[in-house]
């Protein structure tokens, strides 16, 4: 079984929406269960085919399941990818674009069978393609962070949303075709999947969710990230759209900040690192506090992520070069204990003057520019320094 439960996409809002979609998912499937509900009462609310057209079912057949399985799968991948698309709309018009997506799809299949003898539908496996497809159009860099199952095995990866959505839109495909395109769950499945697309794409197209430069069109064209984009010249704006755009971005900073110091608080410690530096290179003016950079290179290097804390270190000295020489002195003894780089531990080391450490670090400078000569003595090869 494969679980997805966590992505790198900034998230400008919580899950609120998603999570009470789950339990009234759950509670829905639990009444049944437990017989609130007879076989007989629960029928009325299955989407059924060739018997006229029934609006109310166009919402309830998406809040039925047919065991504790489909519940459960739908659930999961409700919750990854409703991360990204709430994360991105807000609880109101989240729940807006799900219902949406339940209600067309449904009234869509319902038209399509008006003249099928018998048979129905239900669950909301159409809507989780139909997210699934935004999420593709809206974030097709960023990646899931995913469980795989294996009997009793467990394997932990991260998958791009790009390839993970082109992975079941393919299943379903082959699926279809297999089936002699006849009517089937895989046909349901995409119809949810390519109304989701025309829904995403329209919402990124008049500009009603924010996607960073990072959407699929932008990326297809090699233009992704907004400092890639060439500006056009524009009309000078009148005072209170300038003060508008401003309060925008400075939200946008905020919800970001917020979500790497989330992904920091539950572990997640390279997630947090991923995140932070692509809102640094696409989100003007972003940058963590002194106090968040050090807590997450600590992080990091508690996790022995070198590479990563590396990247991170360098930052800081970026952005705080008057606090930084503890910070470059710890980068210096990576580079030269950890990644074998002597050389640029040595660049990074001279920086340090007579008297930027305390006396009681200054001997572990010493020791580490003494072992930084050594090995370059013993012909360590790394590549052209960098003046950090």
């Amino acid at each position: 079984m494969l679980i997805p439960w966590n992505t790198d996409a900034p998230l400008y809002h919580p899950p609120w929406a998603t999570g009470g979609l789950i339990a009234l998912n759950t509670a829905v499937f639990a009444a049944v269960v437990l017989g609130v509900h007879d076989p007989e009462a629960i029928a009325p609310w299955i989407l059924t085919y060739g018997q006229g057209l029934h609006p109310l079912q166009w919402i309830t057949a998406n809040f039925l399941h047919a065991g504790l399985m489909h519940l459960v799968g739908n659930m999961i991948f409700l919750w990854a990818f409703g991360l990204v698309i709430e994360g991105k709309l807000g609880w109101l018009r989240f729940t807006a674009v799900y219902l949406g997506l339940g209600i067309v799809q449904s009234a869509f299949e319902q038209v399509c069978t008006l003249g099928f003898d018998q048979g129905g539908s239900f669950g909301a496996s159409a809507i989780i393609y139909g997210l699934l497809a935004m999420a593709l159009v809206w974030a097709p860099r960023n990646e899931m962070s995913c469980l795989l199952l294996v009997g009793f095995r467990v394997f932990t990866f991260e998958i791009s949303i790009l390839v993970l959505a082109v992975l079941y839109l393919s299943i379903e495909m082959i699926t279809t075709i297999i089936d002699g395109f006849g009517w089937s769950s895989a046909v349901l499945h995409l119809s949810g999947a390519a109304l989701g697309f025309v829904v995403g794409t329209w919402l990124v197209k008049s500009g009603s969710v924010d996607c960073e430069g990072w959407d699929l069109f932008a990326v297809l064209a090699g233009d992704e990230g907004r400092k890639t984009k060439k500006k056009k010249r524009r009309k000078p704006k009148a005072a209170a759209d300038a003060q508008r755009e401003a309060r925008q971005l400075e939200a946008r900073r905020t919800a970001a900040l917020d979500e790497v110091r989330r992904l920091l608080a539950a572990g997640q410690v390279r997630g947090a690192h991923a995140l932070a530096k692509k809102m640094s290179q696409t989100l003007d003016g972003f940058g963590l506090a002194e106090d968040d950079s050090l807590k997450l290179i600590a992080a990091l290097n508690k996790e022995h992520a070198w590479n990563e804390s590396v990247e991170q270190m360098v930052a800081h000295l970026a952005r705080f070069p008057e606090k930084s020489s503890r910070v470059r002195l710890k980068l210096g003894q990576l580079l030269v204990r950890e990644l074998n780089r002597p050389a640029q531990g040595l660049r990074v080391l001279s920086k340090l003057e007579s008297g930027d450490l305390p006396a009681s670090l200054d001997p572990l400078r010493r020791q580490l520019m003494a072992e930084a000569t050594q090995h370059q003595e013993q012909g360590a090869v790394e590549l052209a320094g960098e003046d950090w």
